[in-house]
């Protein structure tokens, strides 16, 4: 299905979804223009409670939650208890982090034993980069970092030798990673992963994981644009989000409901030149990056959506429309260079 590329402004997008949200007071997260998404939390709820809302800065990015709560002081500790979780899980995933768990594997191209969450999460990378032809990639760290060098000297690209970038997409080849009981394992050496294409929604998935043991049922965890919702502001009215548009930041292509995980992987945010022809979205077969302007998932979970947005991008946008086609409730939104949009069936 495709689309006229046709931004409107904010203040449309506001107007539209307080529409469609039935009167209620609306307003743009804290954390929302990060990522390619605009959660847009009602700050006046017609249900029992009212919406809370916090933000702090984790993750090098804003994590904001939202909730509907019956008792500011149930949100307060409801929140606590998540944003605790969520620095518990970034120690573990941050690869800048020389402390973390993934920089120490990294390093000794073992870790034993191995963080249950790690193992998992890289696990559920490995099952996508198979299902996807290896569009998810988690060892192409070597061929970011050797970008993200250039970036830093501030030269242009390319500012590496092609033996370099070879000898980086050979570390970054299909296999070499092993998963065995309480360890992981490195098999080429030089190997580096990176797990920042999936980590951050699978996060966001415990941290939400957190705010319904706590009785927090009506819930949105936004953290930088993955985001992971659930309820609503309402009975039987979903948080909505706004895509951002891709060419301008303050406008948006479209509101959507969302129950469950969405995500937004994109050229126009992270990339390493001012054209933004190289940027984090990398394929390892060619080293070159994806052609896809922006990618939106919604998956039952925001791990899924998010490592679902950085896989589909590295993939013609037909192709990504039948891959989503065959996943069960998963629809996807995508602009291509050229502005032209497409939606996958499930995606109205």
């Amino acid at each position: 299905m495709k689309f006229p590329l046709s931004p409107c402004t904010r203040r449309v997008f506001l107007e539209k979804s307080c529409a469609a949200m039935a009167g209620l007071g609306a307003s743009l997260a804290a954390g929302g223009a990060l990522g390619g998404l605009f959660p847009l939390p009602a700050l006046a709820a017609t249900g029992p409670g009212r919406i809370a809302q916090q933000s702090r800065l984790l993750m090098g990015t804003i994590v904001t939650l939202t909730a509907l709560s019956p008792d500011s002081a149930l949100a307060g500790e409801a929140f606590a208890l998540a944003f605790a979780e969520i620095e518990r899980l970034s120690a573990i995933f941050d690869r800048h982090n020389p402390a973390s768990a993934i920089s120490c594997l990294n390093a000794n191209a073992s870790l034993t034993p191995a963080p249950p969450e790690l193992a998992a999460v890289l696990g559920s990378a490995l099952v996508l980069g198979k299902a996807t032809g290896q569009t998810f990639n988690p060892a192409i760290a070597p061929v970011v970092d050797l970008l993200e060098a250039a970036k830093r000297a501030r030269v242009g690209l390319p500012a590496h030798s092609d033996a370099d970038m070879q000898e980086a997409l050979a570390l970054a080849a299909p296999g070499g990673i092993r998963i065995e009981r309480r360890a992981i394992r490195l098999e080429r050496q030089g190997m580096r992963l990176t797990l920042d294409g999936i980590a951050k929604g699978h996060i966001a998935d415990a941290a939400s994981g957190v705010l319904a043991a706590s009785g927090l049922v009506n819930h949105m965890v936004n953290a930088g644009g993955d985001i992971r919702a659930s309820g609503g502001p309402a009975s039987g009215k979903p948080w909505t989000i706004g895509i951002q548009h891709p060419g301008t930041a303050a406008a948006l292509l479209a509101a959507v409901p969302v129950s469950g995980g969405i995500a937004t992987s994109g050229s126009y945010v992270n990339h390493y030149e001012r054209t933004h022809a190289r940027h984090h979205l990398i394929s390892q077969r060619t080293g070159k990056s994806a052609d896809i302007t922006s990618m939106t998932v919604r998956a039952p979970l925001a791990g899924q959506a998010d490592g679902l947005a950085t896989a589909l991008s590295l993939m013609p946008p037909m192709e990504a429309l039948r891959h989503v086609e065959n996943l069960q409730s998963v629809s996807c939104f995508i602009v291509d260079r050229q502005g032209r949009c497409f939606a996958s069936a499930g995606w109205g």
